[in-house]
């Protein structure tokens, strides 16, 4: 009997040693079950599932600051960007942070304060990443930016020029872009502070940086606007609105009012006419047709015409200058054009949304969806009608 009461106890013992060593492992392997399926709902855009695994993920493993800096980046997107600044200071304050995790931290409290629009203490929790981190890419494309939203063009510039040094293909391409925008930024600095030759010399500069920036082309045509350049500056502003169409409404208007001013409206209004004929923008093609309307009343009523299908702004801009022109018939014609149904998209993420849907499929967002376009801004069926005093 005693045998048998050793051997029961023995067994128990053996049992327990095991269970002990295996503790360990099998909390492993349930740790990386649970990444797994953070990693599985991260790909599905399920934020709220994932936020709520990192939260338990967080209280059962409070020692990995790893968790923690993906559950602030997690909130940062949510909106909830007070409590993600509140996390990534509390991972700084350990004593023992890992470098690489202090600079991932840094950066991450730094992102958070450009979201509160605080881009001078970005800044410093920026540098102070890069200081820790000088090859981090990463890093030193968030800094590029801080510097930009700042105002500090010539540090921004320094800044994207190292970025591009670290970097191949697409992303050099991209540093180059980003150059290029903060040494058209010191152009306008240069231009404010009366010094016009080196405004000129920035910005020839920055048009070899980026040439197919809408944003450059505007600022050499102001720049050029300025020094008196009135053979360049036409070129300049029909490049600016060409590539920045979205900013035509911007613009278009100023150069209109500079080439008034310097008595040059010709030049300017033919090349207005050449942009016409190709654009397919809608906000680009009300710009330009509202300026030439009066000389080209054909040219302008034939683009927008063109683009009417998917613009409320276009057919309306077309029903009043028509009637502006006792076009009457005409005009009721335009107001019985058939508008397409608008785009939509996610207020939170910017993707694209089916419409009626009411869960964005990107970021998991209830309730966000937003029509996109001009053509919800501007007038309705029902506002074209009465335009034209036509029964509804």
């Amino acid at each position: 009997m005693s045998y048998v009461l050793i051997g029961l106890l023995g067994l128990g013992l053996g049992l327990g040693i095991a269970w002990w060593r295996l503790a360990p492992q099998r909390r492993a392997l349930e740790g990386l079950t649970r990444r797994s399926h953070v990693l599985y709902e991260v790909a599905e855009g399920d934020l709220d599932n994932v936020a709520r695994e990192l939260e338990a993920i967080a209280e059962s493993e409070p020692g990995d600051p790893t968790v923690f800096l993906a559950l602030a980046a997690l909130d940062r997107r949510r909106g909830r960007v007070e409590r993600a600044k509140a996390i990534h200071r509390t991972v700084l304050a350990s004593a023992d942070l890992p470098a690489e995790s202090r600079v991932a931290a840094l950066v991450g409290l730094g992102r958070d304060l450009l979201a509160q629009g605080n881009e001078e203490a970005a800044v410093g929790a920026l540098s102070r990443a890069i200081s820790l981190a000088p090859r981090s890419v990463a890093t030193l494309e968030t800094l590029a930016r801080a510097l930009e939203q700042a105002g500090a063009w010539e540090r921004a510039a320094a800044a994207w020029e190292r970025h591009e040094k670290l970097v191949e293909g697409r992303r050099r391409r991209e540093s180059r872009i980003g150059r290029g925008h903060a040494v058209a930024g010191q152009a306008m600095v240069a231009l404010g502070d009366g010094d016009d030759r080196k405004a000129r010399k920035l910005i020839e500069r920055a048009v070899e940086l980026a040439p197919d920036s809408g944003h450059v082309w505007y600022v050499k045509a102001r720049v050029e606007s300025t020094v008196g350049a009135t053979a360049a500056a036409p070129e300049s502003w029909q490049r600016a609105w060409e590539l920045a169409p979205g900013g035509a409404h911007l613009v278009v208007p100023e150069a209109w009012d500079w080439a008034i001013a310097e008595s040059c409206q010709d030049d300017l209004v033919e090349r207005m006419l050449a942009s016409l004929r190709t654009a397919d923008e809608p906000a680009l093609v009300v710009a330009l047709a509202e300026r030439v309307s009066r000389k080209h009343p054909e040219q302008a009523a034939s683009a927008l015409a063109r683009v009417g299908a998917g613009s409320a702004s276009a057919v309306l801009t077309l029903i009043r200058q028509r009637l502006a022109r006792g076009l009457r018939e005409q005009a009721r014609e335009a107001a019985m054009i058939e508008l397409g149904p608008p785009a939509v998209i996610c207020r939170r993420c910017a993707a694209a949304m089916a419409r009626f849907s009411f869960r964005c499929n990107d970021c998991g967002a209830w309730d966000s969806a937003a029509a996109l376009g001009e053509r919800t801004e501007a007038a309705s069926g029902s506002d074209l009608r009465s335009a034209v005093d036509l029964p509804a």
